[in-house]
């Protein structure tokens, strides 16, 4: 009887120490993934161009254009236990230059996505630069009615769908997409207004979708290393293909649709006919690649 009433005691006091310091137990209560909301925008005040230089380690990530005209309205959601988060703006005469970074703070960590939530809108009235390297993320990025005149992107373990729904006002020099162990999907590069598109696959699904609105000859060099690749073509645009595979790859494109002039170089009936033209380089290691009309 003793021992039992000393473990109710003892129990009663354990618990009342709780009430009274619920963060002392971490595992059990929330207070140890408290989570902080950064939120920041950022005006535009005569800017002619903007650089993006996003580095995000995880996380899920919205991207999409604003309808103030600011160049930023940013909300973050984030455990400053784990992550330490930056938001910095320098403007150098016409010319502005937008950091946004991640980092977790104990390394070796794998970080819950789900705790780590960017909420990002860009200013449609300017040009921009983005540089985007993401890791372990989710993202949405959204850029359609941007003004883009180059995107380079880097992805690490991530589920990505891209979508460009309306065309792109400017020119965009030049696409980078180099993909690691990932899921990707681009939907509307026709209205991405590219000049030349260069993609790099490892390991992963990957779709790139060119339907859209395009007027001009645009280069694209891809190069996929074990990941399977789908591309979806337009059928009013005129394409060239080339490609360079081994045994191990496998290259699937139907002949209803295009014609092999040479070994490995393949042309449908628009190609020659039309402004609208997508030259192809192809370079598969383990991988496969399918090519599909879009239907658009």
């Amino acid at each position: 009887m003793m021992k039992t009433a000393k473990k109710i005691l003892s129990g009663i006091v354990l618990f009342c120490f709780v009430l009274i310091n619920p963060l002392s137990t971490g595992d059990v209560y929330a207070g140890k993934h408290a989570i902080d909301k950064l939120t920041k925008t950022i005006e535009l005040k005569g800017e002619k161009h903007l650089t993006v230089k996003m580095d995000i380690g995880a996380g899920i990530i919205d991207l999409r254009r604003n309808r103030t005209g600011d160049i930023l309205i940013a909300e973050v959601d984030y455990d400053p236990d784990e992550l330490r988060v930056e938001i910095e703006y320098d403007a150098e005469k016409d010319e502005g230059t937008l950091y946004l970074e991640s980092e977790s703070k104990r390394k070796g960590i794998d970080l819950d996505k789900e705790d780590h939530y960017w909420n990002l809108e860009f200013t449609d009235r300017i040009p921009i630069t983005f540089e985007i390297d993401v890791g372990a993320c989710e993202a949405d990025l959204d850029f359609t009615g941007l003004k883009i005149d180059r995107l380079d992107i880097d992805l690490g373990a991530s589920s990505v769908d891209i979508d460009f729904r309306e065309p792109n006002p400017v020119r965009m020099h030049k696409m980078s997409i180099d993909v690691g162990a990932s899921a990707l999907t681009i939907i509307g590069l026709g209205n991405a207004n590219f000049n030349k598109l260069s993609f790099d696959g490892g390991v992963g699904d990957f779709t790139l979708d060119f339907s859209g609105d395009f007027k001009h000859r645009a280069r694209v060099d891809i190069d996929v290393g074990l990941g399977s690749l789908t591309i979806r073509l337009p059928k009013d645009a005129g394409v060239e293909i080339r490609s360079e595979s081994s045994f191990l790859s496998s290259f699937s494109i139907d002949k209803r649709d295009f014609d092999e002039v040479e070994d490995d170089l393949y042309q449908n009936d628009n190609f020659g006919e039309t402004d609208k033209e997508l030259i192809f380089e192809v370079d598969i290691g383990l991988g496969s690649i399918d090519i599909e009309r879009c239907g658009r």
